[in-house]
């Protein structure tokens, strides 16, 4: 996979996934956590990903990722926004990128709603003060519950005990995962590292870090954690004009490369 379209990835999936976030078993989504920072390195991928309620909270988002290339150059992009979860499950993400795909022309910031009470997401240009809406629909019966995986000799996991991280009670756990020599053409084995910090509380990752030699080296947290959240940020604002996506179109959830979390019961 090609670095831009690597990050690309990655920054799209991250706030929607962290505002969700699974315990690190599952791990809070592959987008954000295996190429990223460690959740899903964080570990776990769709099936992880679910709506959670009874744990609001409100914080900001800060993700960098450092490649090193061979003659000592850096390639550095970084993403920075603000997350949120109402007590219904309802969540807000704010992303601004710079640098990489989706920054490359200056700072571009994107906006999303997920309301699975209502059944609709909503992307939001701020600019145009449109919304773009488009209906959660149910996956597959099954498809949400944690197959149990047979164990993976090349992957070893490390409870980190739990201490306080930027204000909250965090379980930490590290994840180190090897691709043997010749696998995929390697002349070595080669060596990932990931450590993820997630509350139990708040049922998200707090903080993580991610290192591959292949992409380099990612570093996500949260800050200025708060446990609750403001009830409008879940709302279209007022002014905007709604329309309802295309059929078939690929929206917040599709540019993940996976189907939205089942609507709450």
């Amino acid at each position: 996979m090609k670095l831009t379209k690597s990050i690309l990835i990655v920054l799209l999936t991250s706030a929607a996934v962290l505002a969700q976030g699974p315990p690190p078993g599952g791990g809070p989504g592959r987008g954000f956590g295996g190429r990223m920072a460690g959740p899903g390195g964080f570990g776990g991928g769709p099936r992880g990903h679910k709506v959670v309620t009874g744990a609001p909270y409100t914080a900001d988002l800060n993700v960098t990722q450092t490649r090193t290339l061979a003659d000592g150059n850096t390639i550095q992009h970084t993403m920075s926004g603000k997350v949120a979860r109402d007590a219904s499950g309802r969540t807000y993400s704010m992303e601004t990128f710079n640098g990489g795909p989706l920054g490359q022309t200056g700072p571009t910031t994107r906006i999303s709603i997920f309301d699975p009470v209502a059944g609709y997401s909503y992307e939001l240009d701020s600019v145009a003060k449109t919304a773009t809406r488009r209906a959660i629909h149910v996956p597959p019966a099954g498809m949400w519950n944690n197959a149990e995986k047979p164990a993976n000799p090349n992957l070893v996991k490390a409870d980190l005990g739990t201490q306080m991280v930027n204000g909250v009670n965090a379980q930490g756990t590290s994840t180190t995962r090897t691709i043997p020599a010749g696998a995929m053409g390697n002349a070595k084995p080669i060596v990932s590292t990931s450590e993820v910090w997630y509350s139990s509380d708040l049922q998200t990752v707090i903080s993580s870090k991610f290192s591959d030699p292949r992409g380099g080296d990612s570093v996500m947290a949260l800050t200025n954690i708060q446990k609750s959240a403001d009830p409008s940020l879940f709302q279209v604002p007022a002014g905007y004009t709604v329309t309802d996506a295309p059929k078939g179109g690929r929206g917040q959830f599709g540019r993940m490369g996976m189907p939205p979390p089942p609507p709450q019961e």
